[in-house]
């Protein structure tokens, strides 16, 4: 999940929602999207997707 106005990414447990760790990242990320499948991922915005 992306910290837009506080510069960070939060990295969250799925499975019973605590907080993994906050990582900086530098300026407003957002749109940060990950996919369940194992080696897909995408970095961009949410509404596009590969």
């Amino acid at each position: 999940m992306s910290g837009r106005y506080d510069g960070v990414v939060y990295a969250i447990d799925t499975r019973d929602g605590h907080l993994i760790r906050k990582i900086a990242v530098g300026t407003e990320p957002h749109g940060l999207l990950v996919w369940p499948q194992p080696g897909r991922y995408s970095l961009r915005h949410t509404g596009t997707m590969r």
